[in-house]
């Protein structure tokens, strides 16, 4: 009943191991890159997603030069902990928004934008085109949502085509990608962020079955030659120990609005969450914070137990969940019973009060 996130990046390590061992590599390039020594590698990686390229009225035409998906993350050892950035992020370095970094100044100046924006090391780069996330997403089998409110928008030009009505729905690669892209509601990035973080998870915990190995090896070989990376062999085959025992907290850059589309970092907010975010210990006693049990059936009534045995008093409601994660915005109390539960941590932009545990089908046996 504890279900642990081994292999939760396998789907990473595939990718890493798949497409490097593809690309040819200049002589001595090893030389020339700083690695970090220790048994459990630890790597700052700057993960983005590219948009569409027009060369025509109505005529995509392939990857275009802005990322309107970007993600630190923070590798350590048997850990994950990345921050989505928002697009519209306004940044001194680029003299605009954070999304335009990589068509003005190519993979380093993303990084370096990036840093300015987290104040932590990018060390290196993975950038990923819609078509190869779609891919990967197909080749997990696909991920299932739970959508709360009508999503309906259509972008001919961009052959985007999206119309969910509420309820659970099981979405295959290109209609995932459709899924996430979406920015028309009330809450615009931020609510998509939260839907990019929440399919994310799902992805790499399918990656977890066996069964899929195959078809994850053969589409990141694939996709591999439509991806800008600096990533070495050496780099990916160091984080294959830490896969089975894995954690992954996901969260977004604390931001406030500006002048114009602009939004600009939150310093206040960033130091007192970044700052436990990356470096937080478990604490030995369950933190005083409310906890919220939301699910369906045998796996709520066996959380409902589970903590009263532990001396703790959660609330509960009857609720459809696609896939199982913890929300918090708390970053102590979210590591603590992300440990606990062995779930993700998927901080979202929206307050939580005290900790959410979704709790779905996949918990059970």
């Amino acid at each position: 009943m504890r279900p642990r996130l081994s292999f939760l990046l396998l789907a990473l390590a595939l990718f890493l191991l798949g497409g490097v061992l593809s690309l040819p590599r200049p002589q001595g390039e090893a030389a020339v890159r700083p690695s970090r020594a220790g048994a459990l590698p630890e790597m700052g990686l700057v993960v983005a997603a590219r948009d569409i390229e027009y060369c025509g009225y109505h005529t995509p035409c392939g990857p275009g030069s802005r990322t309107d998906t970007i993600f630190y993350v923070r590798l350590l050892g048997e850990e994950v902990r990345a921050v989505a950035i928002p697009r519209d992020l306004y940044s001194p370095l680029v003299g605009g928004k954070i999304n335009a970094a990589y068509g003005r100044g190519g993979a380093e100046l993303l990084k370096r934008a990036v840093e300015e924006a987290v104040g932590m090391v990018a060390e290196r780069h993975l950038i990923l085109t819609l078509d190869s996330v779609a891919k990967v997403v197909d080749a997990v089998g696909g991920v299932e949502v739970v959508v709360e409110r009508p999503m309906h928008y259509e972008d001919r030009a961009a052959k985007l085509f999206i119309h969910l009505e509420p309820g659970r729905h099981y979405l295959r690669g290109a209609e995932a990608v459709a899924y996430m892209r979406f920015r028309h509601d009330a809450l615009g990035d931020y609510a998509r962020l939260d839907r990019i973080k929440g399919v994310l998870a799902q992805v790499l915990k399918r990656a977890q079955n066996p069964a899929t190995w195959p078809a994850l090896s053969l589409a990141l070989r694939e996709v591999w030659r439509e991806l800008d990376t600096d990533l070495t062999l050496e780099e990916a085959l160091a984080q294959l120990p830490a896969v089975r025992g894995l954690k992954l907290s996901l969260a977004t850059l604390p931001t406030r609005e500006g002048p114009g589309t602009f939004l600009y970092v939150d310093e206040e907010r960033k130091a007192a969450f970044l700052s436990p975010f990356f470096g937080t210990t478990l604490p030995l006693e369950p933190p005083e914070v409310p906890v919220h049990l939301k699910g369906e059936g045998p796996a709520l009534a066996w959380a409902r137990a589970w903590l009263s045995a532990l001396g703790l008093n959660p609330t509960w409601e009857e609720a459809p969940v696609a896939r199982s994660a913890l929300y918090t915005q708390d970053p102590v109390a979210g590591a603590y019973f992300a440990d606990l539960f062995h779930l993700p941590l998927l901080a979202p932009h929206l307050p939580v009060e005290g900790v959410v545990v979704e709790l779905g089908p996949d918990l059970l046996p």
